[in-house]
């Protein structure tokens, strides 16, 4: 079967997309970076086609967590947004992370595999976006918690997303442990923040 080539803003968004796909599928079930020949062939590209669209599968993948950190983001924000209860905040924060199989498994590959592996520029606008992101959330953070002031309200999201992946990391493979000791630390430390 001859590949028809994406010709309209649409058609290569939906290619792009098309292959992101194919990689988190592959991720999810080989627990592993597949090949770039691999996710070509599951999202029906050429192997060329792929190469068109990313540099490398660590930019597919750079990207894939990209994508699934915004959806985590926006999941904290819209909790900022609609309660004043910080467990229920914490407890969006820890279960939006449990919930989604790719984040933190990706995550846990961003700086020793992905970032190495994609191309400069890629890897300089996803830090950008990751630390617009950060301060967004502060922002809001600080809107809702006056009390702490904007530069502690960035530490201290920056500091609980340290400690989780940290976490993560230990124990990927119980996620009622990681549960339990996320909510846990991430109460002592929001309560140590409160605190100051």
């Amino acid at each position: 079967m001859t590949q028809v080539r994406a010709k309209s803003k649409e058609d290569k968004k939906e290619k792009h997309q098309a292959i992101i796909d194919a990689a988190a599928a592959l991720f999810i079930e080989q627990k592993c970076l597949p090949t770039v020949a691999t996710i070509a062939q599951n999202s029906g590209q050429a192997k060329g086609t792929v190469y068109l669209y990313f540099s490398s599968k660590e930019a597919i993948f750079l990207t894939l967590l990209q994508q699934h950190y915004q959806t985590w983001f926006h999941q904290i924000e819209q909790t900022l947004s609609n309660s004043h209860s910080l467990a229920d905040l914490i407890n969006c924060i820890v279960g939006s992370a449990i919930d989604d199989k790719i984040l933190f498994n990706l995550a846990s590959l961003s700086s020793a595999i992905l970032k190495p592996g994609a191309d400069e520029d890629l890897v300089a606008q996803y830090e950008q976006w990751f630390n617009d992101e950060f301060i967004l959330l502060a922002t809001l953070l600080n809107n809702k918690f006056p009390m702490l002031q904007k530069p502690l309200c960035l530490s201290l999201l920056t500091d609980s997303h340290a400690l989780l992946l940290g976490l993560w990391q230990q124990t990927t493979h119980d996620k009622c442990l990681f549960s339990d000791r996320a909510t846990s630390a991430l109460a002592r430390l929001w309560k140590g923040y409160f605190a100051k």
